[in-house]
């Protein structure tokens, strides 16, 4: 089965709005700036933002997730904006003047190498205005392979008996994890598997600099803690112009 399909219809349940996650997105943000969220899943944060008049708009590769967004989009009275596409090709879909690009979710490690990685980078830097920034929060990688970390914290949802599971196995050879996952739901589970590129702090930065960012700001939580070996998270905000 594919990844996200065991997700999909459960996906709001094992990953619900996080107020501290939209606070972060938020801030700096005018009425009419424009937004992209990339694999936006299914749409919160796009909603959200829409609903205070931000321009933003939606991006994902699966049809199924950008379906659930624009029916909430519908329910909550608002004009959704969501776009069925690879992030690699968002020049296609989207014409730029972007005030902020954010991919949250441990999303950009769906590329598999950092070629890929630079390419998604480069044309994020090319769709920004110039007063415009790069949010990206994917898993510390740095931790993951330095402690040798295997799985990811049980996911649990009583109100619906609910658990995701989620084990990584890194191939040392590919330089890849695999990342498997189990999601039980009263009693009948489902399995998958996606492979992840395992990105680490100090390339991501690299890449960043490379592509032209001129501000880069490395934070462990939505709630601004500071990076540090230990943070489960790494959240970037990379800035085209300096302050």
């Amino acid at each position: 089965m594919r990844f996200y399909e065991i997700l999909e219809k459960h996906y709001d349940y094992i990953f619900p709005f996080q107020n501290s996650t939209y606070d972060f997105i938020r801030e700096g943000l005018n009425p009419q700036d424009k937004v992209l969220d990339v694999a936006c899943g299914t749409g919160s944060y796009t909603i959200a933002l829409r609903k205070e008049g931000i321009l933003s708009c939606g991006l994902d590769l699966e049809e199924s997730m950008i379906r659930i967004a624009e029916k909430k989009a519908e329910e909550q009275g608002i004009q959704g904006d969501f776009i069925v596409s690879n992030m690699l090709d968002m020049d296609l879909v989207h014409e730029g003047g972007l005030r902020r690009i954010f991919i949250i979710g441990n999303s950009l490690v769906h590329l598999n190498s950092l070629n890929q990685i630079k390419s998604f980078i480069t044309t994020a830097i090319n769709l920004l205005n110039e007063d415009g920034d790069l949010v990206i929060q994917i898993i510390n990688y740095d931790r993951i392979l330095k402690e040798h970390i295997d799985h990811l914290p049980t996911i649990h949802v009583p109100e619906i008996s609910l658990t995701f599971e989620r084990n990584y196995t890194y191939d040392a050879e590919a330089h890849l994890v695999d990342f498997s996952s189990k999601l039980t739901l009263q009693g009948e589970t489902e399995e998958a598997s996606v492979l992840l590129f395992p990105l680490k702090s100090e390339e991501l930065v690299h890449l960043l600099m490379e592509a032209g960012f001129e501000e880069i700001h490395l934070y462990g939580s939505f709630k601004k803690d500071p990076y540090t070996d230990s943070s489960l998270p790494l959240i970037v905000v990379a800035k085209k112009k300096l302050s």
